[in-house]
């Protein structure tokens, strides 16, 4: 049996990262390093949100021929909303289907070059409605590890009807 030296073994490792990343965009965004915190990757920044349950990715073309790579990831409302009233986090959630935070990156040439496009914050209505709002601070915190208040409301958060 042969016994490969570490240092091949790490350049092997990286090697095909390296070309994971190159062929597919959801993989070179995972693994990009992009401002607000360059010393962690994408991946790292919203997979180890503490606030996130999971992180969906997935890719598509926009209506300009981009490549768009989106990370949907489930907000944890009760960890986040800690503060609120039971009774309040049960009024405010409960019309709402889902609940989570949208990042969506443009990947652009070879070698893949990377940038945030938009954060948002959607709230799926079991009646159909949809709430987005989108704001490029949410990305610099995520990244801090600092609490985003995403979704406490008091009261209602769902309008009430069928979307217009």
């Amino acid at each position: 049996m042969h016994r490969i030296h570490p240092l091949a073994r790490a350049l092997l490792l990286a090697s095909s990262v390296f070309l994971a990343a190159c062929g597919d965009p959801v993989e070179a965004v995972r693994q990009a390093r992009i401002s607000p915190d360059p010393s962690m990757t994408v991946a790292e920044a919203l997979e180890g949100y503490p606030y996130f349950m999971k992180v969906q990715w997935s890719r598509f073309e926009d209506k300009d021929g981009r490549t768009i790579v989106e990370a949907n990831c489930d907000i944890d409302v009760a960890a986040n909303c800690r503060t609120v009233s039971q009774a309040s986090l049960a009024a405010a959630t409960r019309d709402v289907r889902r609940d989570y935070f949208q990042a969506r990156f443009v990947v652009e040439g070879f070698p893949r070059k990377i940038h945030a496009q938009e954060a948002a914050h959607i709230t799926d209505c079991t009646n159909g409605h949809r709430l987005r709002l989108a704001d490029p601070k949410y990305l610099r915190a995520i990244y801090s590890r600092e609490l985003v208040r995403f979704f406490c409301l008091e009261g209602l958060n769902c309008p009430p009807g069928p979307p217009q």
